[in-house]
């Protein structure tokens, strides 16, 4: 059954986290044009800014209104860049290595990543208020989903067979944009709260 609703997703989504390949199969064979997938890909930004601000109240409750952060617009517009800029480096870069995959195809996988890796953050800001060490492992634990889902969903797009140059890959484009990241943060005057632990 082709899902229809939000809510749909979500077994899929925790389908993802042990059968990364075959669930993003079953996203790939979703009939979608491109202006819904352009709303899609909007939802997921919606959604992950909800999530990081309700996160953010959470944990630092104390804070609001006290430190100086990054305005909502810059935040909606990094995440704007890092879904749309992400599929189209996903696309470019594949097919730059001998990948399948297509443009609409691309955008489809990177939704789908943001939504299952939204998902697995949902345990990080309660891990954080139990304790340090807790947040540590939960931390851990979601950069080791990431990497997996990420590598695997690539190769299922383009068709790759093998992990390491795809892995190292991933990696090398990570820190460039981080690092390009940083550079627009610091354009566009950010600054970042910074806080104590008592």
């Amino acid at each position: 059954m082709t899902p229809q609703r939000l809510i749909d997703f979500l077994p899929l989504a925790i389908q993802s986290l042990t059968q990364p390949r075959a669930t993003l199969r079953q996203i790939l064979a979703i009939s979608a044009q491109r202006n819904e997938l352009i709303l899609a890909a909007w939802l997921v930004i919606v959604l992950n800014l909800m999530f990081s601000l309700l996160a953010g109240l959470l944990i630092y409750p104390e804070a609001v209104g006290e430190a100086e952060s990054i305005p909502l617009g810059s935040s909606v517009f990094m995440l704007a860049l890092t879904l749309f800029g992400g599929a189209f480096l996903m696309f470019r870069i594949g097919r730059a290595f001998g990948g399948t995959g297509d443009f609409d195809n691309s955008l489809k996988t990177v939704i789908w990543l943001n939504f299952v890796l939204l998902i697995v953050q949902i345990p990080v800001p309660f891990a954080t208020l139990h304790s340090a060490e807790t947040s540590g492992l939960v931390m851990l634990l979601v950069l080791v989903i990431a990497m997996i889902q990420i590598t695997a969903q690539v190769m299922e797009l383009h068709g790759f067979t093998k992990v390491m140059p795809v892995l190292l890959g991933i990696i090398g484009v990570q820190l460039a944009l981080g690092v390009v990241m940083l550079v627009l943060f610091s354009m566009m005057g950010a600054t970042f709260p910074i806080q104590t632990v008592k």
